[in-house]
């Protein structure tokens, strides 16, 4: 931990705040942002792989509904599922937003 060269984290041990108070607080924080960024983005790939996959090997869920409905042309119910996931990828992207305000407090909505 003192092999560290960012300046906060200097200035936190400086303080002679705890290890774990630095790891927790300070460290964890700033590199949980690009994780967070990773998991919300993938997120629709991983709905989009979820199609194919359950269709091939014929598991039930909801990649599995649609690819039964598409090969059944079964437009409405394919549009309501793919609605369905949009809004869940809309708000998985809202609360990755909304996180990216509480780990790094130079980020602020007004």
């Amino acid at each position: 931990l003192r092999d560290v060269a960012a300046d906060f984290v200097r200035t936190a041990i400086a303080k002679g705040q705890p290890h774990r108070r630095v790891v927790g607080v300070h460290l964890l924080r700033n590199s949980a942002i690009p994780v967070i960024t990773f998991l919300g983005t993938d997120l629709g790939s991983l709905m989009g792989g979820a199609i194919v996959t359950e269709g091939v090997f014929n598991i039930n869920g909801i990649g599995g509904l649609i690819f039964r409905n598409v090969a059944e042309k079964e437009g409405y119910m394919v549009t309501t599922i793919v609605t369905l996931l949009v809004l869940v990828y809309l708000v998985m992207s809202l609360i990755v937003d909304l996180l990216y305000a509480v780990l790094d407090p130079r980020i602020r909505y007004d």
